[in-house]
């Protein structure tokens, strides 16, 4: 189970067996199986955001992108306490998974998020996770979150975006970033799934082989239903 801290190459990452160092290795529990483990590090990621909101219990909480980081944001929003949870992406793709994974509404995201959202969840989200990475989501989440309200970044936005200060300035908002894990994130995580709580499970769509995995790849550049695709190296 790779944790913080391991390097790996492209060349490596896609093959039956990997050599780690044993500092950044974490034992996978008995009722863990390899497809459940393999989703460890999306449920870090989320986990890891969640813990930064510091979320009150009965918190609404909206969630922008429903990949496996946002769904995994879901996921751990329920199990710490958040209240009514809304996920939202551009299509409906990852509306049943969503719902599995914690959340209580769907939404597909137009140009009134911001009224749909507050309708969904009995007000305006106390806290909103920008998942997504897309350019102008920030600006978006601003637009969504109540006033007072927090706006936490976990999608990888790696190219210029622009956001209006004055309007998180109207609102007193607070701002916060998360970007990695610990080991105990990966501990904890796994714990969880040894305890017998396999929901995350729901996001994998597809399981390939090493023979199938180029095709896939190929799939993803218009995907249809995909959300996690899961490469078992010994499938034949």
């Amino acid at each position: 189970m790779r944790c913080a801290g391991t390097r790996v190459s492209a060349s490596h990452g896609f093959a039956e067996y990997v050599i780690v160092g044993e500092r950044s290795a974490v034992k996978m529990p008995a009722m863990v199986s390899f497809a459940d483990a393999a989703l460890t590090e999306p449920l870090c990621c989320g986990l890891r955001c969640v813990y930064l909101a510091k979320i009150q219990p009965g918190a609404r909480v909206l969630v922008i992108g429903a990949g496996p980081i946002g769904l995994a944001t879901a996921y751990w929003a329920r199990r710490l306490g958040a209240g009514p949870i809304v996920v939202t992406a551009r299509s409906a793709r990852a509306a049943r998974i969503a719902s599995e994974m914690g959340a209580t509404s769907f939404l597909v995201a137009t140009d009134t998020l911001a009224q749909e959202a507050a309708e969904a969840l009995g007000g305006a989200p106390e806290i909103v996770f920008e998942c997504s990475g897309a350019v102008g989501m920030i600006a978006r989440s601003v637009e969504c979150v109540r006033f007072g309200g927090a706006v936490g970044i976990v999608g990888y936005c790696s190219v210029a975006d622009s956001l209006v200060p004055s309007r998180a300035v109207l609102k007193e908002l607070t701002f916060f970033f998360s970007f990695v894990y610990s080991r105990k994130d990966f501990e904890h995580s796994l714990n969880v799934m040894n305890s017998g709580d396999i929901a995350a499970s729901a996001m994998i769509t597809h399981t390939v082989s090493l023979d199938e995995l180029p095709a896939a790849f190929e799939d993803l550049r218009h995907p249809k239903d995909q959300c996690k695709v899961m490469l078992a190296p010994w499938k034949i």
